[in-house]
């Protein structure tokens, strides 16, 4: 994380709380260490962000340095509540702690009303017995869609057939309990549907690759959009 990023998620870190926060919750949660968190700390006061306390005690934000308030209604509120709740529950744990940050940064600029109402919000993912694991990294299959990555994967099908497939990966789908990695598949020359559990590994290949009108992630959601508008 640039340095500048991390200054920006302190301060929303640190936001809406009524209790002084010490350096050591925000090295944790920043997985920085503490001598880092005071600078930080110090060169943040310097830019003029109001920071009361010290080292060793703990920091506390002026309640009135906040970004402007989003205006959301409760079924808004509860929609992100429980968006986040089911991909911490149904993806890996890197995506979990985003979304836990994401919940947490919501709270920080919302007007103090609607942080009442998002807090008291009752709606619940836990996670369930029918989740099928995996053993790839959910996280670098992220990495190599948005990089278009070129990735090589050792497979086995239904019935434990083995192939390895070059891919160009497009995207990450959900059809619950399983995700599913929709690529294009350079052995079959068309798009396919690779799921996870399946997988026994998926490694980069070094290589990039760049859409083309027939092979983009844009092209297949047209053709599922016009198979969809047939079967209607």
């Amino acid at each position: 994380m640039r340095r500048s990023d991390r200054l920006f998620q302190i301060v929303n870190f640190m936001q809406g709380r009524r209790v002084a926060v010490t350096a050591q919750d925000i090295a944790e949660e920043f997985d920085v260490s503490i001598r880092t968190v005071y600078r930080d700390v110090q060169d943040l006061i310097l830019t003029g962000v109001p920071i009361s306390g010290e080292a060793g005690v703990g920091y506390l934000l002026d309640k009135s340095y906040c970004l402007p308030p989003m205006q959301l209604d409760v079924s808004e509120l509860e929609a992100l509540m429980l968006g986040a709740e089911m991909v911490s529950s149904w993806s890996d744990e890197t995506m979990a702690k985003s979304a836990r940050s994401l919940v947490n940064k919501l709270k920080s600029v919302l007007p103090e009303r609607d942080r009442e109402i998002f807090s008291g919000t009752a709606m619940y993912a836990p996670p369930s017995r029918i989740k099928i694991p995996w053993t790839i990294d959910f996280s670098e299959l992220r990495k190599a869609i948005r990089a278009k990555d070129i990735l090589r994967l050792e497979y086995e099908d239904e019935s434990g057939n083995a192939s390895e497939r070059t891919v160009r990966p497009l995207a990450l789908t959900f059809w619950g309990p399983t995700w599913l990695l929709l690529a294009w598949c350079e052995l079959r020359n068309d798009y396919r549907h690779f799921r996870l559990d399946r997988m026994k590994t998926a490694e980069k290949t070094g290589e990039p690759f760049k859409d083309t009108p027939e092979t983009s992630l844009k092209n297949w959601l047209r053709m599922y959009q016009h198979k969809e508008k047939l079967r209607d």
